[in-house]
C-alpha cells in the first residue's frame, strides 16, 4: 500500500470540500495532528479511521485507496474524464494519440504496474 499516495488523496478530498484538518479531525474523532500525519504518510491509518474519513469527506474508501486497488477501472475512468474536462479538442486529440502510443508500447514490452 502506498501510504503517501493515500495521504495525498485524503488531503485532496479534504480540500475539495473546503475542510480544514481540524474540522476533519473533529468529525472523525481524531486529533488534527493525527490527520496531518496521515496526510504526510508518517503514520498508518486504521481501517475504521479510513472509513470515517471517507464518510466525512463525502467519498468512499475505495476512491481513497485507488492506487492500492488499481484494478478498480470505474475510478480510473472517472480520473480520465476529469483529466479531459478542461481540454480543448486539440488537447484531447493529442492526449488520445499519446495514450494510444503508450498503450501499444506497454503491450509490446509486456509492462506491468510494478515496472514503473
Amino acid at each position: 500500500m502506498d501510504y503517501k499516495e493515500l495521504g495525498n488523496r485524503i488531503k485532496t478530498a479534504r480540500l475539495a470540500v473546503k475542510m480544514t484538518q481540524e474540522a476533519l479531525a473533529e468529525r472523525v474523532n481524531l486529533s488534527s495532528g493525527h490527520i496531518a500525519h496521515v496526510e504526510r504518510a508518517t503514520t498508518k491509518v486504521s481501517l475504521k479511521a479510513l472509513v470515517d474519513i471517507a464518510n466525512a469527506l463525502n467519498t468512499t474508501p475505495d476512491k481513497l485507496l485507488i492506487d492500492s486497488n488499481y484494478l478498480a477501472t470505474p475510478h480510473l475512468l472517472d480520473e480520465a474524464q476529469a483529466l479531459f474536462a478542461d481540454c480543448n479538442p486539440d488537447e484531447v486529440y493529442i492526449i488520445i494519440k499519446a495514450a494510444e502510443a503508450i498503450k501499444q508500447s506497454i503491450r509490446v514490452r509486456k509492462l506491468t504496474r510494478d515496472d514503473c
